[in-house]
């Protein structure tokens, strides 16, 4: 937990860091990047779920009872709602999966993992 507010603290650092002129024209927002496979995971999911997730495709989770994200990504009928939904109220049992995600954490991990959904997705073996 202290590294994510390590990191959010760094992040507004960085942004109040940032030039803010009204002579200068404002862009429009960009829309949100496609999903795709390469997509980099954010620092956070890696320490928070990479110890026992495999949190990328094609690899093997550290934790052979804690199923890859791209394997979860790619359960029938898995939505992002759904997703948020598990990771809300669903994920802090047992005792080894008692992670306390506050709703950006979590709205960042399902988002992420969404990215890994895949009509030509094969589970990697065990």
């Amino acid at each position: 937990m202290r590294r994510i507010k390590a990191l959010v603290s760094i992040g507004l650092l960085a942004a109040g860091c940032q030039a803010n002129s009204s002579s200068l024209e404002q862009a429009p927002p960009l829309p949100p990047p496609a999903a795709t496979a390469d997509t980099e995971v954010p620092v956070f999911v890696t320490a928070i779920c990479g110890d026992c997730h495999a949190v990328t495709e094609d690899t093997i989770s550290p934790n052979p009872q804690a199923p890859g994200f791209a394997d979860i990504a790619n359960s029938p009928g898995l939505t992002r709602e759904t997703l948020v939904t598990f990771l809300s109220d669903a994920h802090n049992y047992p005792m080894q999966m008692d992670v306390d995600l506050v709703e950006e954490d979590i709205e960042v991990i399902a988002d992420y993992m969404m990215t890994l959904q895949s009509d030509e997705y094969a589970k990697t073996p065990s």
